[in-house]
């Protein structure tokens, strides 16, 4: 006689992201305004995009970026991308 047991396993993830400054506020020129800049790396974990596609919107200047030690994304103009098509991602200038 054989015996089945069913074994279930729960899976928690947690991410621990170090970004080796603080979140900036800068003067964004496309915006007009000081808002905050973050790592294109933390934006696309956070987005649950990859860092590539969002150095593919810079590279495309569909977003702001300022380079101070390191390259910082305008978080105004990714949110008004967001914002602009209702599409959930960035296609025209903000």
């Amino acid at each position: 006689m054989r015996e089945k047991a069913e074994i279930t396993f729960e899976v928690e993830e947690t991410f621990v992201l170090k970004q080796g400054g603080k979140l900036i506020y800068d003067l964004c020129p496309r915006c007009g305004q000081t808002v905050g800049m973050i790592s294109p790396e933390l934006l696309a974990k956070f987005e649950g995009t990859s860092e590539r596609e969002i150095f593919r919107l810079l590279e495309a200047g569909l977003i702001h970026f300022i380079e101070v030690e390191r390259v910082l994304v305008c978080l105004g103009c990714y949110q008004r991308g967001l914002i602009g098509d209702g599409t959930g991602m960035v296609t025209g200038a903000a």
